[in-house]
């Protein structure tokens, strides 16, 4: 009986050893990222223990070196667990075939900006790679270079003292950037011609990362309070309604949410403004029906999947309005109106729930994106207030 402890004993010890080997194997603790880069540390400790950054040396990572073109390729090659061809043929003079960072370059070589004077086969592998490039390069790498991902049009000139210093080329991919939460300034400057190091690039490819994991924070560039007095005149809402060609159903119902906010406290255009995102106006057109009178895509309490029949449907437009506010009350943590649907209980349940303050917060929360309430306040809030 002994000798059978002893050796389940000896074992578990082995078997301890080799897992406990194993989950430490890859992290690097790095001398020289020292208390003056805390800001930095969880980026740099994530991406080498996920292998997708290294030190130049053993132990030393040289956080405040500026990275080069060549380096952040392999990182975000890595970050994007993009496969480099094998089939692979030189695009350019200056990075031979036989470069270690050769095939990063070419897996990565469409999401680099064009540089001016710069001729087409030159790549430049050496060169530091400034803030604004590295954010072009982080945005046409999650393929959000598209200028409907861009929110609020003027978000550079509106947040940024030096914006008219941003690249006419790529001032669209800066500002999702900026929208993103992948690139912030400091003192109302962006700096875009500044040169990123090495823990600053780390910091922008795990920011990237934690987005593409529906992790992502927001820089808040807006903070719009969800309860209190409504800024926008029923008229006003039923005008941009129109201005926006929205069906009769949507400028009809601009009456109960007007309704439901005198009763509620919640701002009614907030809400109204979430309907005409969620419904397209009033036209729907998605796997949510007309006849559901489900003006918010509120789920069912069983939802499995995003089919017609795992979306609430409501007896009447009043009852789908009301449904909406009771919905938003469980984020805010307010008393619902009458009975609630089964979802609210659902919404009641969560980490969030009485937590949110803000139309910003509801990303992540109420929608997977966390950039969903912002895009609200930006693309159809403030319209409607005029701004």
């Amino acid at each position: 009986m002994f000798k059978k402890i002893l050796f389940l004993s000896f074992t578990l010890a082995i078997f301890i050893s080799m897992n406990t080997t194993g989950i430490f194997a890859r992290e690097v603790v790095f001398r020289d990222v020292t208390e003056s880069h805390d800001w930095a540390k969880e980026a740099i400790t994530y991406l080498s223990s996920e292998e997708i950054i290294n030190g130049i040396d053993e132990g030393i990572f040289a956080p405040d070196e500026q990275v080069t073109k060549e380096q952040f390729a392999k990182m975000l090659s890595l970050a994007l667990s993009i496969e480099p061809s094998k089939n692979a043929v030189e695009s350019y003079v200056d990075v031979p075939a036989d470069s270690w960072s050769f095939p990063y370059i070419e897996a990565t070589k469409e999401y680099f900006p064009k540089e001016p004077f710069l001729p087409v086969n030159q790549f430049v592998p050496a060169k530091a790679f400034t803030r604004q490039e590295v954010a072009a390069t982080i945005i046409n790498g999650m393929g959000l270079s598209a200028k409907n991902n861009l929110f609020n049009t003027t978000i550079l000139e509106t947040m940024f003292t030096d914006s008219d210093s941003v690249q006419s080329d790529i001032r669209t991919q800066v500002g999702i950037a900026v929208e993103r939460g992948v690139l912030r300034g400091s003192d109302n400057q962006i700096r875009p011609n500044d040169p990123v190091t090495r823990a600053e690039a780390a910091v922008f490819i795990y920011r990237m990362m934690l987005i593409r994991q529906g992790k992502g924070e927001l820089a808040f560039v807006t903070n719009t309070p969800i309860v209190a007095e409504s800024q926008v005149s029923l008229a006003r809402a039923k005008e941009w309604a129109t201005e926006r060609g929205a069906h009769q159903r949507f400028i009809d119902i601009a009456d109960i949410y007007w309704k439901y906010g005198e009763i509620t406290g919640i701002r009614p255009e907030v809400l109204y403004a979430q309907a005409a995102k969620e419904t397209g106006y009033g036209k729907y057109g998605g796997r949510v029906l007309p006849e559901q009178n489900n003006w918010a895509g509120i789920k069912t309490a069983t939802a499995k999947g995003d089919e017609t029949y795992d979306h609430e449907s409501f007896a009447t437009p009043d009852d789908g309005v009301r449904a909406h506010f009771n919905h938003m009350s469980a984020y805010l943590g307010l008393e619902p109106v009458g009975e609630p649907h089964g979802r609210y209980h659902v919404a009641c349940r969560t980490a969030w729930a009485g937590t949110v303050k803000t139309v910003e917060e509801l990303g992540n929360k109420w929608a997977p994106e966390h950039t969903y309430g912002y895009s609200l306040v930006a693309k159809y809030l403030q319209p409607m207030m005029g701004n």
